[in-house]
């Protein structure tokens, strides 16, 4: 493997993305600390007890607005990685270069992934700290099992937005979209606290069977197929 080429894909990516992963790390943060300075507004307006009853035992998820942010990202992420790619058809430079269409694919999209990577990390421990701030430490580690299939969400919903975007022919992004949008949506189904938790082995397992996905929509654009 040329490791002067996978730098220099890193490095290309990384240009494509870079304010749109900065602009997306400052959002989440700003909904960590709009969260956290809700609650303790919240909690400081009405009895703690009171807030304690509303929240555990109506099992209501007080992280709700965080629901759909990372699958918003995860797709703005892809469409601005690959649809200027693909519209000014400079994606098809990569077939000159001396590494193989899939590894550059996989190079472009894992660059993707890590940021999101990141993001989520930077989601989860906003969202640990507040919960550990204001109420039982159970309660907290809750919020971890039930944000999983949202992140998990996240992470399917960049990989069949590259799909799309990657593939010349219409046809086909019906069915990926098909495909990956009914099980994106059945990750985005609870409204309590770990009602995923029973599931989310098997929801993880589906999800990167989506992975090889990728390599599709690459080698259609390599034979020049729009059909």
């Amino acid at each position: 493997m040329n490791m002067n080429m996978v730098k220099a894909i890193f490095y290309k990516e990384w240009l494509k993305i870079r304010w749109v992963a900065i602009g997306s790390l400052l959002t989440v943060i700003g909904f960590l600390v709009y969260l956290h300075l809700d609650l303790r507004h919240t909690f400081t307006m009405y009895d703690p007890i009171d807030v304690w009853i509303y929240f555990i035992q109506r099992k209501a998820l007080y992280y709700s607005m965080l629901k759909y942010l990372p699958a918003v990202i995860a797709i703005i992420m892809a469409l601005v990685q690959f649809f200027p790619e693909m519209t000014k058809k400079r994606y098809r430079l990569t077939f000159h270069l001396p590494f193989s269409e899939t590894g550059s694919l996989f190079l472009m999209i894992s660059v993707g992934l890590v940021f999101f990577v990141v993001i989520s990390l930077i989601y989860i421990i906003g969202l640990t700290i507040t919960g550990m701030s204001f109420f039982p430490k159970e309660v907290g580690f809750s919020s971890l099992v039930t944000v999983a299939p949202w992140l998990l969400g996240g992470f399917v919903s960049y990989l069949g937005a590259s799909v799309i975007v990657i593939d010349p022919s219409w046809k086909y992004r019906i069915v990926y979209l098909l495909l990956f949008g009914p099980f994106i949506q059945s990750l985005y189904l609870e409204s309590s606290y770990c009602q995923y938790a029973g599931s989310f082995a098997t929801y993880l397992l589906v999800s990167l069977l989506f992975i090889p996905m990728i390599i599709f929509p690459g080698y259609r654009l390599r034979k020049g197929s729009r059909l």
